[in-house]
């Protein structure tokens, strides 16, 4: 009797579980009431375990094509902080035909790898998915999804030390976000406002922090919650959590508080975004709460396999300091062990993927080499006749010239015989002929000119001429050429000229004049810095204030505004505020040496 009553116990149980899991399917795809997209969002945040059901009962029915359901599981993952499992949702839509021709998708896809590989912290992903998300959007002309990648890379600039580029480019995103008309604009805004937040508090900037919290709230308070239910709760819950820890880090405790009760009336929110509570609870010493919040995250990451991570490191740390300030200090001990062991993996993790990426980078190199060699040499080949041709043409057409030139002379010079024999005049032409012959003959000839004057002599005159040019500031008389110069140490042109390439650095008289008023330019920029450069130029001798630009830059390799820079930076750290008073006279160290140089 009693093994009757057991079976029909038995039996009574098994209809009962039957009859609820047939009532849950039907609750799923109840006739008239067909599970779709919308229904899975609206459940997103309130009850994700149904919405990922509702999901699966859309598999079995074929009710949607699977990369969107790819998509919504991906989604539902994600705003549950389940980054993992959400990842590999997106990567199966990414592989999916059906979605790369639509502009739409392919943004929302982009957007939701950067979200995951940003969370994650894989940055080599992070940022190639930054930059195609970027390019993607300015070719729809999508300005939302472009303030997203732009805002998303100021914030990794900032994260790297770059903070003036970080915050630009995070406020350039604010503002292409506010212009965009995106119905995701107010979501978007919020969590712009919250990482901003974040960033101003890490620099201890607390007024902007505040401002930028105020901001916040305002977004999230006008969140479309239509959709997704609890969204503008969570949104808000976000807001306080991070306005009670900014505020207890600049030291407004009661105010701290006030957020901190503020967090605690919101109805919604799950184990990541109460982290952003943590840092008020450890400056209010509330060790036993702050104790319950790291470990629901730590058990949150463990239960979905996620314990070899930054995120897993973030939280150890955040553990031990709480059991510092407790006085646990044993269990601080094994938690260091822990972030100890997670490094070292996370260390070798990193190192195999450099080895593999390098061995691979390798082997494309080496292969792209072997199917370029053939190529390059034929390129070289090709160069070098090219070269050789145009060499050969270039000479051909020189001799052709000069053929020319001489059968023009000797036709010349043929008729003037005859005509001195006939005793005819000499033509106009002929005598340009001639003329051209004794050029000819002139600039073959040696120049022996002056070797019988003494090289001493002649450096002597050159030292008295430049001493005097730069003594007297002759250089600064307008129109002063290489005549003047040779009248004043008396020689001729020949001799001047090879005075001048012997004893000076300068190509021609031109140049040597320049350099000398470029010289003194360079004492008047420092000696007023109230001149403009055009001033600097004309006090120099030199109207054409671009020759004045290139020809100081050619001796300095800085611009003279930079050379005015350099050098008030240089007098302000060596405590010299006066120049003094060889310089004030026009005897820079520079004249000097090389007056020096040419004894």
């Amino acid at each position: 009797m009693k093994n009757n009553l057991s079976v029909m116990r038995r039996l009574w149980v098994a209809a009962v579980l039957l009859c609820v899991s047939l009532l849950g399917e039907a609750a799923v795809s109840a006739p008239g009431s067909l599970p779709n997209l919308g229904t899975v969002y609206r459940s997103t945040l309130s009850d994700p375990d149904n919405a990922l059901a509702l999901i699966r009962t859309m598999r079995q029915q074929g009710l949607a094509p699977d990369w969107q359901l790819d998509m919504a599981e991906g989604d539902v993952y994600f705003d549950n902080c389940r980054y993992l499992k959400a990842l590999a949702c997106y990567q199966r839509v990414e592989n999916a035909p059906e979605v790369a021709d639509s502009n739409r998708v392919q943004l929302e896809l982009l957007h939701h790898l950067m979200e995951c590989y940003d969370k994650l912290n894989y940055s080599d992903a992070l940022t190639e998915t930054i930059l195609r998300l970027r390019k993607k959007a300015q070719v729809c002309g999508d300005k939302a999804y472009e303030a997203i990648s732009f805002f998303t890379s100021g914030r990794r600039m900032h994260f790297h030390g770059r903070k003036f580029d970080g915050y630009s480019s995070c406020l350039k995103a604010v503002s292409m976000m506010k212009e965009s008309g995106s119905p995701l604009q107010h979501e978007e805004l919020s969590d712009f406002y919250a990482e901003l937040v974040k960033m101003y508090v890490k620099d201890e900037l607390y007024d902007e922090a505040v401002r930028m919290s105020q901001l916040q709230e305002e977004e999230a308070r006008q969140i479309s919650s239509a959709e997704k239910p609890g969204t503008v709760e969570r949104a808000l819950r976000r807001v306080y959590a991070l306005r009670a820890c900014l505020l207890a880090k600049a030291g407004r405790m009661a105010e701290a508080d006030k957020a901190y009760a503020a967090w605690k009336k919101t109805g919604y929110g799950n184990v990541v975004d109460d982290m952003d509570i943590f840092d008020y609870l450890r400056l209010r010493h509330l060790g036993h709460e702050a104790m319950d919040v790291v470990k629901s995250y730590r058990d949150f990451l463990r239960t979905y396999g996620d314990t070899i991570s930054y995120r897993m490191l973030s939280v150890l740390n955040k553990e031990a300091l709480v059991h510092i300030n407790l006085g646990e200090y044993e269990k601080a001990a094994e938690h260091v062990r822990e972030i100890s062991a997670i490094t070292d993996s996370l260390h070798r993790r990193v190192s195999r993927s450099v080895m593999v990426t390098t061995y691979e980078l390798y082997h494309e190199q080496n292969q792209s080499h072997r199917k370029t060699l053939w190529l390059s040499l034929l390129s070289l080949g090709l160069v070098m006749l090219l070269i050789i041709s145009a060499a050969v043409a270039y000479y051909l057409r020189v001799i052709h010239k000069k053929n020319v030139h001489l059968l023009h002379l000797l036709n010349g010079v043929d008729a003037y015989r005859r005509a001195v024999i006939s005793g005819q005049p000499v033509s106009s032409e002929m005598a340009d002929a001639l003329d051209d012959i004794h050029s000819s003959l002139m600039e073959e000839k040696p120049d022996d000119e002056g070797v019988g004057e003494p090289d001493d002599e002649d450096r002597r005159l050159f030292v008295e001429m430049d001493t005097q040019v730069t003594r007297d500031r002759l250089f600064l008389k307008p129109g002063l050429g290489r005549d003047d110069l040779m009248r004043l140490i008396g020689v001729d042109k020949n001799r001047f000229g090879k005075m001048m390439s012997k004893y000076s650095d300068a190509s021609n008289t031109s140049v040597y004049i320049n350099v000398k008023r470029v010289e003194y330019g360079a004492s008047l920029l420092v000696e007023h810095p109230e001149y403009t450069i055009a001033t600097i130029a004309a006090e120099c001798g030199m109207s054409n204030t671009v020759t004045f630009n290139r020809t100081f830059k050619e001796m300095y390799n800085i611009t003279p505004s930079e050379y005015r820079q350099r050098m008030g930076a240089l007098l302000d750290e060596v405590g010299e505020y006066a120049v003094s008073k060889q310089e004030k006279n026009g005897k820079t160290q520079k004249e000097a040496e090389k007056s020096e140089k040419i004894a």
